[in-house]
């Protein structure tokens, strides 16, 4: 257990580890810590809440806004024990049970609000958030169903703000390869997912899937590049499924190919690992689980960059909705979109289907 402690300390940084550590325990030590941990956010300037404050949103969304940017976090809606004492003995801040129990209190409005609830719950709160909230932020998946597709595609036609837990796009190593990707390529994402036993929550039906769950990180990245060069696409995917989790997903638009093989038969080392690899008219690189990074372009100049710590732009994507710089297109509308399809196609045993995706 110290091993890995002092292992996370070089991937997170030291107050992180002691965050996702203390996180798992109940005691007043603990919880005294962690409250002089998160006491370093005492801005108030805006009124900012968080409905769904498991394992993400306290490690992640909640750390980055106290102990990065400084802010007070104004109010918590979940309908858990733990969230209620870490609201109450931590944050220090007004907690509610659900959604109905803060409207009835009159106490849902403010500047913003981040969504990292029960997955079939995202839709649902950004619309409802709609209304009363200038910028939103959505944990992925975004829906995961067709009827929640509908219901968020509404939500985006408000006049907000909204803001996604896709952070990998976020990463200087992500720009550097789309910068770098030319307008024909192959790629390749090979992707070592977290081992989830069969009753893992993730496999409730009315939950989505691993591919909306997990593989719509990577299925986001693939669009991106696509829509590099081109607004709109007409993409043949091909699908072959392994045993239980194991995934390839074949994407092809024009002479731009790209390969994820998801797999999660054994929990890896030090949580997820990616890969990406690619050849292309511009340049041939790789990312290596987003701590290195190699690029050789076609006249021949090398860069390389390799840190101690993964940066998979958590914190970018965290703090995001606190900049005067909203996301226009919103790709990850689409990707979602995308992925939603994917999940059907795997589970009505469908290999191969064309579509058509216009960035707006």
């Amino acid at each position: 257990m110290l091993k890995k402690f002092f292992r996370y300390i070089f991937l997170y940084g030291l107050l992180r580890t002691l965050s996702k550590s203390l996180y798992r325990l109940d005691g007043k030590i603990p919880m005294l810590i962690l409250r002089i941990l998160y006491s370093i956010g005492k801005d108030r300037s805006q009124r900012i809440g968080i409905i769904g404050l498991g394992n993400h949103g306290f490690t992640s969304i909640a750390f980055f806004l106290c102990l990065s940017a400084k802010r007070k976090i104004s109010f918590i809606v979940d309908p858990s024990d733990k969230a209620k004492l870490i609201a109450r003995k931590v944050l220090n801040c007004e907690f509610f049970p659900s959604i109905a129990k803060i409207k009835e209190a009159e106490k849902f409005y403010g500047d913003i609000v981040y969504i990292a609830s029960d997955h079939n719950t995202h839709a649902e709160y950004a619309f409802n958030a709609s209304n009363v909230f200038r910028r939103i932020y959505v944990e992925k998946p975004l829906f995961v169903n067709k009827d929640q597709e509908l219901l968020f595609k509404k939500t985006m036609q408000k006049n907000i703000e909204l803001f996604s837990g896709f952070n990998r796009p976020h990463t200087s190593h992500f720009r550097s390869m789309l910068a770098n990707i030319g307008k024909t390529f192959s790629v390749s994402m090979i992707i070592n997912g977290h081992f989830l036993a069969p009753d893992h929550w993730y496999r409730d039906s009315s939950q989505g899937s691993r591919v909306q769950g997990n593989l719509t990180h990577w299925v986001d990245l693939s669009l991106r590049l696509f829509f590099a060069t081109k607004d709109k696409l007409n993409i043949h995917v091909a699908l072959t499924a392994g045993h239980m989790d194991d995934l390839c997903v074949s994407l092809r638009e024009g002479d731009r190919l790209i390969n994820l093989l998801f797999s999660a038969n054994c929990e890896p080392r030090n949580g997820v690992e990616e890969f990406i690899y690619w050849n292309s008219d511009k340049s041939i690189g790789n990312i290596k689980n987003f701590k290195e990074i190699e690029i050789l372009t076609k006249d021949r100049k090398y860069y390389f960059k390799k840190s101690i710590r993964k940066d998979v732009g958590h914190k970018e994507a965290s703090l995001a909705p606190l900049q005067n710089s909203p996301q226009p297109d919103f790709i990850e509308y689409l990707s979602s979109s995308l992925s939603l399809s994917i999940a059907d196609m795997y589970s009505e045993k469908i290999d191969k289907k064309n579509f058509k995706l216009t960035k707006k």
